[in-house]
């Protein structure tokens, strides 16, 4: 759904984004500082547009959708 720089933001971001499926935040450290990706896996209730335009409008404007 998005990086953030700042941990609070992140969680925030993911908890909004839950009643779409499974969250999942990964940490990366880049240039001394800490990194945070939310990732969601859609479980069915909505669709993917649903779930962008919701990332969207909780903070993460960059939000977009990769397929396995």
């Amino acid at each position: 759904a998005g990086s953030f720089d700042d941990a609070a933001e992140e969680k925030r971001v993911a908890a909004a984004l839950k009643a779409f499926g499974r969250t999942e935040i990964q940490r990366t450290e880049l240039d001394g500082d800490d990194w945070y990706a939310v990732n969601v896996y859609p479980d069915g209730h909505g669709s993917v547009d649903d779930l962008l335009k919701a990332a969207w409008s909780h903070g993460a404007p960059d939000a977009l959708v990769v397929r396995d």
